[in-house]
């Protein structure tokens, strides 16, 4: 019986073993466009919501 489990546990890491790389893969293929979109489009965000800020904060005094 326990032999059986260790060529079980053997042949389940054999199977698996690729499966790492294939996570790697995607996760590198989902998070650099992810980050590029928001290096591309962080400035003009945080400049939009700085002028937002500022007409707000100014409008009172017009």
């Amino acid at each position: 019986m326990q032999r059986l489990r260790k060529h079980a546990a053997r042949v389940g890491i054999r199977r698996r073993a690729g499966v790492a790389s294939l996570d790697y893969v995607l996760l590198i293929g989902t998070i650099l466009p992810m980050i590029a979109f928001v290096m591309w489009a962080g400035p003009k965000l945080i400049r939009l919501a700085y002028e937002m800020v500022c007409v707000l904060v100014s409008w009172p005094f017009m």
